[in-house]
């Protein structure tokens, strides 16, 4: 999973006759996967598939859904898809393929069958010294610190897009009375596997960079890895809660395994 440009294609002097629409016998499955959906273009050589404006889980695993199906069909002229938290990105070669001819290739079952995702538990240490952020937007809230603390780790996130840098996994779910506006000033670069919040929103951090979120919590995870594959632990559509740990269990999580793992 990664964030892409549409890409530059060739232009030929002829390009293939367009795809017929779909018959009437694939009318029913495609409208299925379209349900409340909205289709956009974007350029000659990509579409956008828009499920609504809000941000919610049941859109959420919708798109990972049809992300799965869309690339597993991979008809010839598909480049690659992009989730995001309500939308689906898809570009392709227009040289070789089209819209009709991508969106006729989806299989029969529907964009509401549950997508192949997993439920994580993370260990994250909410301590002081590494939630740096935790006490000040507790005041900002008029909360508690560990009141700030049980709703974090009391929260169940889904992955919902990958954006800004490689493996930032930005998650909704986070609960909504936790909610603050980004800081005006961005603060000096946080450690990577840090836990940022804000807008109603919570991001996992694979490199170290300035924000202007507020730095609430960290893992032992290695985010985003070019010679792993996945390059990323959580696939589009996963879900996940943390598990609260002190700083020293989180120091030795980092030196002998992230403690990443299934929920049961």
């Amino acid at each position: 999973m990664r964030s892409a440009s549409p890409r530059r294609c060739a232009r030929r002097s002829r390009r293939p006759a367009s795809p017929s629409p779909p018959s009437r016998d694939d009318a029913e499955p495609l409208m299925a996967w379209l349900d409340g959906a909205t289709l956009r273009p974007s350029g000659e050589a990509a579409f956008v598939i828009e499920y609504g404006e809000e941000i919610d889980q049941t859109v959420g695993q919708r798109v990972a859904g049809l992300y799965a199906a869309i690339s597993a069909a991979a008809p010839e002229g598909f480049v690659e898809a992009v989730p995001t938290f309500r939308s689906l990105l898809v570009l392709f070669d227009p040289d070789v393929t089209s819209k009709d001819a991508i969106l006729a290739a989806l299989p029969e079952e529907s964009a509401d069958a549950a997508a192949a995702t997993t439920e994580w538990i993370v260990p994250a240490c909410f301590d002081a010294d590494v939630a740096e952020d935790l006490e000040e937007a507790a005041r900002n809230l008029d909360l508690p610190p560990d009141t700030v603390r049980e709703r974090l780790a009391a929260s169940h996130y889904q992955i919902g897009m990958y954006g800004f840098a490689p493996g930032y996994a930005y998650m909704s779910g986070i609960d909504q009375s936790l909610t603050l506006p980004r800081r005006q000033k961005p603060r000096p670069p946080i450690p990577a596997g840090s836990i940022i919040m804000a807008a109603g929103m919570a991001v996992l951090c694979s490199v170290s960079m300035p924000t202007g979120w507020y730095v609430v919590g960290r893992t032992a995870l290695t985010l985003f890895d070019p010679d792993r594959d996945p390059m990323v632990p959580f696939a589009v559509g996963d879900r996940l809660t943390f598990e609260p740990v002190s700083r020293e269990e989180l120091e030795r999580l980092a030196r002998e395994g992230n403690g990443l793992r299934r929920a049961s």
